[in-house]
């Protein structure tokens, strides 16, 4: 009894569950969890170090180096990638991406960094590990304030972030942008050399006295008393009015006698926000994994509508970002699409079949649609542009398997066979070879579910909704259409079948004469398949090459570099001014509105942008633009205009891309131990780029070199002065920079307190050579200029490391190409570069191009074991090496439609293109499995073997047909609405199938009559 049988037998049974998985169906796509993209594993922690003010190098070599030694001992660590700069080290973490639990890795992580601290210098400050790196803004939110300080916004925000925190589903919530309160004591240093204090006394005296400390507890014997002293700051009269002892003299002078005291906000501003150019704090909101954005990110909103209501007038919580729409915007689209191509599939299987069997076999796609909603829900796989769109690949391949057994059903009818004994022995035949294509296409998807590569990871939904869909058509297939073809399907005899079996017999005729030909003339038909695959192979050069295509979010990126040694006032002043520019220039009128970030990138609001380390000299801008626009040619217009209008800045104007990186950008690093011949080699690099037309942001991260004004202090004239280093360091940096020396309580909030020189003085160069020195063994100052020298040392900005060694990174964008084409278009000159390197030095390429190879090598590496399975597979069905070697040697045949879509409309290959490709060869192992099954069964019938092939041919022409122009026209909303992601992958399998196909039907008869040497009988 096979499946058929079984059940029809039950149908009463089968029809109950799959009621039950249809209804289920319709419930899950409306409560299922969505996101835009799917879920990457962030395999990368950030290790940051500060020691202020210490050089480039001497980070690197002090702390920089000494924590990568550490953290190199942990075997799950693939790369470490570093940064020196001037008192920080910034070190990156990344993990293989084989591995999924990392909260014991990066505990592991923790423990090297712990291990560490003890070699690091005195006075290093703790490092630490931020594992958190990869959580996702869904809900940006900017609070903007008119006529409210920041410390009242602050408040407000902390009020709204608390808030937001009873939001079920709510992870985490920071707030950014916050410029903390300080209260500055600005100092005269002559006064205090007069006055004979020195810094350091006046430091401990307030000190000494800004404490919260018990005094203990005096117990009575019948009650006990808790003892506490004042003394702790509780307003700015009272620090005003705090005593200084003047040295060497039983005097005492009050505080704002000798320093000007006033409370502010840090200075200079450290990382602020706006939105829209006016100061504004972002809330950045993350979701947990497990929760529904679309029902997640409404609720959010609500809240804070909620909560503005309750605020005092003037304040304004704005949408920066909220992914919602974006991914509502992606299941709406994708649904309509799939709606769409079920329309077409209807359309063609009633025009070939006729309206009964052509709804017959419809309605397996709504079924199957639904039974893998389903099981989508009970696997935990989300509603994502990966999932879903999958479903519209799949519409096309879940057919086949109803349109052969319907088409089967309905042939033997109007063959006379009687109507039980069609639909039992169609499944019997059909089973195992619909089987065996369906397992062979899932085969053939498998290198996505094993592939250990964040590529991989990105597509994996992929192969897992097509194993749920091709299983689920073909049990279906089995089951119900068989079912239904039985009480429904009649054997027609009308006119219009009449005309349409007409057409199809002026067909076969066409192709029956043509398979007479092209058996008697094998070798010569073969040699031009091979010829026409060589040349094939040879257009694939002129295919350009995009690894993972450009998004279609509205929005637009700008990343704003000002030279290295720029001040963040400075840094600030200028992105106000782009603002200001952003806000008076007409044309820009398509902005809706747009988030500025000064010395940082802000939060990363998409999971594939990953947000550059904080610089003072840098500045980030995110723009929330029009829908519909050619947001190409606005990129280039900002970007050419904001250097013209901008002189002093470097700006890099982007859009959105999907996948793990941007494919537009090329990275080339130099390595080695020698800093200048490797940064010296960049330049050469840079100078390369910029003769190729139409690149530009070229730069190096590396960046500009910085002067640095070393103090040369003479240990014997400091001696004979009786003053130290210590003293020198202390003196300048209390001066210039400001020095917490305590803190002030208000409320539940600490303002530190800084000791520095008025604005008129630590702005000043030339006050750094008379400097009063106060030496602590005698009491008495002297002017650094006495004891020390001053010499302008020009250095490196930042110094970068990758995997222990130096490297210099180059990065640019080509407008009119890829950057793997970029690549292959430099590679020669590149490699000319390489020629004069030191031994141990190195030029390699990074980033995107690098990515691509291990990508397509992670994909490939499973290859060789999934093509063995199929191999058996086809040699355990048909017990023959012959007929799996003639379905394996069609698989090339796929190339050659494959190259003529991606020329003829203009398609980039990349990721998802070589993933099309896996699939259409999938497809055309179908077409190759169910024609060689019916030649032998029409030779297990009696029939001469070239007779067999002929009438196996002709037989299989039709369902044949009918599936390539299904999965082509199924694929037709795709390639019509250029879907930024399976455009090229669309193109791909439409062109390949339909190419493939014809020359299928031709090279499948000539193998077959030529390994099993069957000739033509006269």
């Amino acid at each position: 009894m096979n499946l058929t049988e079984l059940a029809f037998r039950y149908r009463k049974v089968v029809l109950t569950i799959l009621c039950i998985l249809l209804i289920n169906g319709v419930f899950a796509y409306f409560t299922m969890p969505a996101q835009e993209d799917p879920t990457i594993t962030i395999r990368e922690a950030i290790v940051s170090t500060s020691y202020p003010g210490m050089s480039p190098q001497r980070v690197e070599n002090l702390i920089t180096r000494k924590l990568e030694e550490q953290i190199r001992q942990i075997p799950e660590v693939k790369t470490i990638t570093s940064s020196s700069a001037t008192g920080l080290s910034t070190i990156h973490v990344k993990i293989e991406d084989k591995y999924f639990n990392l909260d014991s890795i990066w505990q592991d992580l923790r423990n090297k960094v712990e291990q560490a601290q003890s070699s690091l210098p005195q006075g290093t400050r703790p490092s630490f590990v931020n594992d958190e790196f990869g959580d996702v803004s869904v809900v940006t939110v900017a609070m903007t304030a008119d006529g409210f300080a920041m410390a009242d916004m602050y408040e407000m925000a902390k009020h709204v972030r608390d808030n937001i925190y009873l939001v079920n589903g709510t992870k985490k919530v920071d707030i950014l942008g916050n410029q903390q309160q300080r209260i500055f004591l600005e100092v005269e240093n002559a006064k205090l050399a007069q006055l004979g204090i020195s810094p350091a006394a006046l430091i401990n005296e307030l000190q000494s006295q800004n404490i919260i400390s018990s005094g203990g507890e005096i117990d009575t014997g019948r009650k006990s008393f808790i003892v506490e002293p004042t003394g702790n700051f509780n307003s700015l009269e009272e620090i005003s009015a705090t005593h200084i002892s003047i040295a060497h003299t039983q005097e005492y002078i009050a505080l704002t006698d000798i320093v000007k005291i006033s409370k502010g906000y840090i200075d200079p501003p450290y990382q602020p926000a706006y939105f829209n150019g006016q100061p504004a704090l972002f809330i950045a909101i993350a979701m947990l994994p497990e929760f529904n954005i679309l029902d997640y990110a409404p609720r959010i909103k609500a809240k804070l509508a909620q909560l503005e209501h309750s605020m005092p007038i003037g304040y304004q919580l704005n949408i920066a970002t909220f992914q919602a729409d974006q991914v509502e915007k992606t299941v709406s689209g994708v649904s309509i699409n799939v709606l769409q191509t079920l329309a077409i599939v209807l359309v063609i299987v009633i025009l070939f079949l006729g309206i009964r069997t052509g709804l017959i076999v419809g309605s397996i796609v709504p079924f199957v649609m639904l039974v893998t909603l389903s099981i989508m829900q009970m696997s935990g796989i989300k509603l994502e542009r990966m999932s879903l769109a999958t479903l519209i690949i799949s519409l096309g391949l879940l057919v086949d398997n109803g349109i052969v057994i319907a088409e089967d059903f309905k042939r033997r009818l109007e063959e006379g066979t009687e109507r039980y004994q069609a639909m039992i022995q169609g499944g019997k035949e059909l089973a195992l070879p619909l089987l065996s294509s369906s397992v062979t296409t899932i085969l053939f998807f498998l290198p996505l579910m094993l592939a250990e590569h964040v590529a991989g990871e990105y597509t994996r939904s992929i192969s897992l909704v097509i194993l749920i869909t091709l299983l689920s058509s073909w049990l279906l297939s089995l089951c119900v259409t068989p079912t239904l073809s039985y009480f429904f399907i009649k054997a027609d005899n009308t006119p219009d079948q009449a005309n349409k079996v007409a057409v199809f017999d002026r067909v076969n005729t066409f192709y029956e004469s043509m398979l007479h030909t092209l058996l008697s003339h094998r070798a010569m038909f073969l040699v031009a398949m091979f010829m026409l695959l060589i040349f094939a192979s040879y257009l694939m050069r002129f295919v350009p090459n995009q690894f993972f295509p450009d998004s279609d979010r509205p929005q637009i990126m700008i990343n704003i570099d000002l030279p290295n040694g720029t001040s963040s006032k400075e840094t600030n002043r200028q992105m106000q001014a782009i603002f200001t520019w952003l806000d008076n220039k007409p044309e820009l009128d398509f902005i809706e509105n747009y988030s500025g970030y000064v010395g940082f990138s802000g939060p990363r609001f998409v999971l594939s942008l990953n947000p550059e380390d904080p610089a003072v000299n840098k500045g980030f801008i995110v723009l929330n633009v029009q829908p519909g626009l050619d947001l190409k040619q606005i990129t280039l217009d900002l970007d050419a205009e904001l250097e013209s209008q901008f002189p002093n800045i470097s700006a890099r104007v982007n859009k959105m891309f999907l996948g793990p990186s941007d494919s537009n950008t090329i990275k080339i690093q130099v390595k080695g131990p020698d800093k200048d011949v490797i940064y010296s080699k960049s330049q050469q690099i840079m100078d390369l780029l910029h003769q190729i037309p139409n690149t530009l942001d070229i730069r190096n991260n590396w960046e500009n070199r910085i002067v640095k004004v070393e103090v040369q202090v003479d240990q014997l004239r400091a001696r004979r002065a009786g003053v130290t280093s210590s003293d020198i360091a202390l003196a300048m940096r209390s001066y210039f920079s400001g020095t917490e020396i305590t803190q002030f309580r208000e409320d539940d909030t600490i303002i530190p307190v800084i000791m520095r020189a008025g604005d008129g003085e630590r702005h000043n160069l030339d006050r750094l050579r008379t400097l009063n020195i106060y030496s602590q063994k005698t009491g008495n100052t002297v002017p650094l200029l006495q004891v020390a020298d001053f010499k302008g040392i020009n250095q490196y900005s930042i110094i970068q490391r990758e995997d222990m060694y130096r490297t210099v990174s180059v990065e640019a964008r080509n407008t009119q190409m890829a950057a793997e084409d970029l690549k292959r278009l430099i590679d020669d000159q590149i490699n000319s570069l390489k020629n004069d390197l030191p031994e141990n030095h190195s030029i390699e390429y990074d980033g995107v191009v690098k990515e691509s190879v291990e990508a397509q090598k992670a994909l490939s590496a499973s290859m060789p074991a999934v093509i063995a399975v199929i191999l058996v597979l086809f040699i355990a069905q048909f017990n023959s090496f012959r007929k799996a070697w003639i379905i394996v040697l069609t698989i090339p045949l796929s190339l050659i439609g494959a190259v003529i879509g991606l020329l003829t409309m203009n398609a980039p290959f990349g990721f998802m293109v070589s993933l099309g490709l896996y699939s259409l060869a999938g497809i055309i192992i179908n077409n190759a499995i169910v024609l060689i099954d019916r030649i032998d069964i029409e030779r297990n019938n009696g029939i001469a073997a070239y007779q067999a092939i002929i009438n196996a041919s002709l037989t299989r022409l039709r369902p044949i047909t009918m599936t390539t122009v299904t999965t082509m026209l199924g694929l037709a909303p795709l390639i019509i609405s250029q879907d930024p992601l399976f455009y090229g992958m669309a193109c791909v399998i439409a062109f390949g199938l339909f190419v493939g196909t014809l020359l299928t039907l031709g090279v499948v008869p000539v193998l077959y009559s030529l390994f099993y040497r069957v000739n033509r009988v006269v």
